[in-house]
């Protein structure tokens, strides 16, 4: 009976520290438009999550050479798109959050570091 008590709780311990590690990462993302087109839409979420959402970038629009900072809360993997003008779009799937602090929008593509 103690025994399994003791490994409840370390179970329980392990489970914990796993998710304040990816709670107390930096999410903190730069999305740079190296790309020399302007990005009219922007939009990421996590990849658990199947509908991208709103565009991110609202009514404003990202310029070539230009970028823009985001937070997007929760670590973990995201998934990011973006939109041109002319309706050209990229995406990256499956971004861990913690690990990088910049999309980078280069021709036709996107790339995370």
């Amino acid at each position: 009976m103690i025994r399994r008590f003791a490994l409840s709780l370390a179970l329980l311990g392990a489970f914990a520290l796993t998710e304040a590690a990816a709670q107390g990462c930096d999410t903190s993302i730069d999305v740079v438009n190296n790309s020399g087109v302007q990005i009219d839409e922007l939009y990421f979420n996590p990849t658990s999550n199947s509908n991208w959402g709103r565009d991110r970038l609202g009514q404003n629009v990202l310029t070539p050479g230009r970028s823009a900072g985001f937070r997007p809360g929760r670590g973990g993997t995201y998934d990011f798109k973006v939109v041109w003008s002319g309706g050209n779009e990229a995406e990256i799937r499956g971004v861990d959050i913690c690990t990088i602090s910049r999309v980078i929008a280069a021709r036709g593509r996107l790339v995370a570091e």
